[in-house]
């Protein structure tokens, strides 16, 4: 389990070891700000996957062990909870309004929180909430209430919508800011994509998307789905990519490693640098409760 976010010169990196771990850097310094570890909750322990930031760097983590998203501040503290734990009584009873299912995907669109769950069909494979908790009208696959998501694991936000990546249906999905269906895109053209697990929007309409299908890595795909080869040299920079995020000024941020490493790129996606290695900051790390 890991996620990456990044909000002006801060930058948000998840890990997961029996607990769940939130680390904190200073872009411009490359030093930890702050670090913590997730509560356990009656479940005795917890994960951390996806990551949002919003404008006030208030951190939102999808916690799949616990069945919840967790609210925390800049510096940790924790300001509560989103989502009901996934009860194991039946397939349908999981599939319910506010209920998540272990929730991977974290996104934001202006107040509200959208959450990417599930590890097989669901109806409400991505739910909505309001900062406070309040449950609202989940994402309707194909704008279809009776439609299921395909267990999706990235969802991307920027100012021309939503886009999630549909893990099992080899596809994008793209919405309104207001949760209006727009279109399917097509990923498994050309053999790529076939399940894609995160999915960032270039500034050309293009799309980088993280696949763990049969040939697992990084591509860039152009606004149809079709593969391109605009990602082969960043491909060649990063090994076993995890997720993506952005910064205000374009460049890119790839979790690679299997979450313990962040390599940057540039708006023309030439490499940039390693940002954060977990490895030289984990040894000394002393969990706070």
């Amino acid at each position: 389990m890991a996620g990456v976010a990044v909000r002006a010169n801060l930058l948000c990196v998840t890990w997961s070891a029996a607990r769940g771990h939130v680390f904190l850097f200073d872009l411009e310094s490359r030093r930890p700000m702050s670090r913590w570890v997730m509560p356990a909750c009656e479940r005795g322990w917890s994960d951390a996957a996806g990551v949002a930031m919003d404008a006030h760097f208030h951190i939102f983590v999808a916690d799949p062990h616990n069945g919840r998203v967790r609210h925390f501040s800049a510096f940790g503290r924790h300001l509560g909870d989103l989502g009901f734990a996934s009860p194991n009584v039946g397939d349908a009873v999981q599939d319910r309004p506010g209920v998540l299912d272990r929730p991977h995907s974290v996104a934001l669109v202006d107040d509200v929180v959208l959450v990417g769950c599930g590890d097989r069909a669901r109806r409400r494979g991505v739910q909505r909430f309001a900062r406070n908790g309040s449950v609202l009208r989940p994402l309707a696959s194909g704008g279809d209430v009776e439609a299921t998501f395909g267990a999706p694991r990235g969802i991307h936000v920027d100012e021309a919508g939503i886009w999630v990546a549909d893990t099992l249906r080899g596809r994008l999905q793209r919405f309104r800011r207001d949760g209006t269906f727009v279109a399917h895109v097509p990923l498994e053209r050309g053999g790529v994509a076939a399940r894609p697990v995160a999915v960032l929007r270039l500034r050309d309409g293009g799309f980088l998307v993280v696949d763990r299908g049969d040939d697992p890595g990084i591509f860039a795909l152009d606004e149809l789905g079709a593969p391109t080869n605009v990602a082969r040299s960043m491909a060649r920079r990063v090994a076993d990519p995890v997720t993506l995020a952005a910064d205000e000024r374009g460049r890119i941020y790839v979790l690679d490693r299997g979450g313990e490493r962040v390599v940057r790129f540039g708006r023309d996606l030439a490499f940039d640098g390693v940002v954060v290695d977990l490895e030289e900051h984990l040894d000394d790390y002393e969990p706070q409760a």
